[in-house]
């Protein structure tokens, strides 16, 4: 499960952030000294705080970072300088990657700072980075498509600003970023008229695994060998990407067949499949065997958790009540359905 396992772990110990857990009816103990060096709640909240926080000044600084690069890039267009205005698009793309994925949350500031020309509906208007590749390395109007885009680049930015994602959110927007890379930068669909798309490569591997090490120190918390392997993982992946050269300099012919297959394996160790499940037991698979659902069957309490069984084929589920639905070859060992809990569970 990789990727996506670690942040889930990150996310799930989060309800020990804002204060210990006690059971219904106890007294809360006064008089000791609250040291967060040594609690582990207060420990765990410091790290998931710091993991929020962390990526929230990558992002800051990407966005920044955008909006500079078009600035520039309208000053090498209004001033004729072509081969300057290509460097800077490209240096724009790069950080544009960087947070590509939660912009992309927002259709209608996306479509205008990206869309491809394959997106745009009949009749409609082609703007973004990709017309300003366009128009750079074909044909078109670099400086009214440049002037659009330095309007929407802060809008992007302003509206990033406000995001304050969980861990758990993070490391899924790592794995969104991989994934991207295997499905679109990899085959070769994200820069039609440069054809430059290990830019993109090299800056959405980077973006992910920038998300990665801002929860990587939540991850060493609740699991550390698996985010000791998620880790080597990142590290095998730069090293491919690094391999290639100047981004800038590859043209998408250059790309050996060899390291196209070596990244989308080093990706999919990162992220592997997973499985989400909804709160009426419904299961949906990306990636990972299907095992079978409670979807349909009447439940006292909603679903609020699933976990992978290791060394079997299929997964457990647990209600909020305490019960465990074992599916697939997973052992059943029993559960805390029908006892009294004093305070709802909240994962497996």
């Amino acid at each position: 499960m990789g990727l996506l396992v670690v942040a889930a772990l990150a996310g799930a110990c989060g309800y020990t952030a804002s204060a210990r857990y006690q059971p219904s009816g106890a007294t809360p103990s006064s008089g000791a000294a609250h040291d967060p060096t040594t609690d582990p709640a207060s420990a765990t909240a410091v790290a998931l705080s710091v993991a929020t926080e962390t990526y929230r000044t990558d992002i800051g600084n990407a966005t920044a970072a955008f909006v500079a690069d078009i600035g520039t890039l309208q000053e090498a267009v209004d001033g004729g300088d072509i081969g300057a205005a290509k460097s800077d698009e490209l240096a724009a793309q790069a950080q544009y990657d960087t947070f590509r994925q939660l912009e992309g949350s927002n259709a209608v500031n996306a479509s205008t700072l990206d869309e491809l020309a394959t997106e745009v509906a009949p009749n409609g208007s082609f703007a973004g980075l990709h017309a300003v590749e366009r128009d750079l390395w074909t044909s078109g109007n670099a400086r009214a498509d440049v002037a659009g885009l330095s309007v929407q680049a802060p809008v992007a930015q302003y509206l990033l600003s406000r995001d304050r994602l969980t861990p758990e959110a993070i490391g899924t927007t790592a794995v969104s970023e991989l994934g991207w890379v295997v499905s679109t930068a990899l085959p070769g669909r994200e820069e039609r008229f440069s054809h430059l798309d290990a830019v993109d490569i090299a800056a959405a591997v980077e973006a992910a695994d920038q998300a990665f090490a801002a929860i990587e120190p939540v991850g060493r918390t609740v699991d550390p060998d698996l985010t000791t392997s998620v880790a080597q993982v990142f590290s095998s992946l730069e090293a491919d990407v690094a391999s290639l050269g100047p981004p800038t300099q590859v043209p998408d012919a250059a790309i050996p067949t060899t390291l196209r297959l070596s990244v989308s394996q080093q990706v999919d160790a990162a992220t592997g499949g997973y499985w989400l499940v909804a709160s009426d037991g419904g299961i949906f698979s990306f990636d990972a065997p299907f095992e079978g659902s409670m979807g349909a069957t009447p439940l006292n309490k909603p679903v609020v958790g699933i976990a992978a069984a290791p060394g079997a084929s299929g997964y457990w589920l647990v209600a909020a009540d305490g019960g465990v639905f074992a599916l697939g070859s997973t052992g059943f060992s029993g559960s805390m359905g029908g006892q009294p809990l004093n305070a709802p569970v909240v994962g497996i």
